[in-house]
């Protein structure tokens, strides 16, 4: 849900909502839920694009992976 944490393991996809939280494992995908005029899903595959193994990731003001610091 919203401002959820989801993590998924090897190859595992993690889903969370808005302003949340989401980790996956190698060869794994995360996707978080925003609204930008619309609802909206980010994608993101764990090895491209810098994602890492076992990370927490949430969305910046543009609706890109970043590393969770909180």
């Amino acid at each position: 849900g919203d401002c959820g944490t989801a993590i998924a393991g090897f190859r595992g996809t993690a889903t969370v909502g808005n302003y949340g939280t989401a980790t996956a494992g190698i060869g794994g995908i995360i996707q978080i839920h925003y609204f930008n005029d619309r609802d909206r899903i980010a994608t993101g595959y764990i090895g491209e694009n810098g994602l890492k193994p076992n990370v927490k990731y949430t969305l910046d003001a543009n609706h890109n992976f970043v590393e969770d610091i909180s």
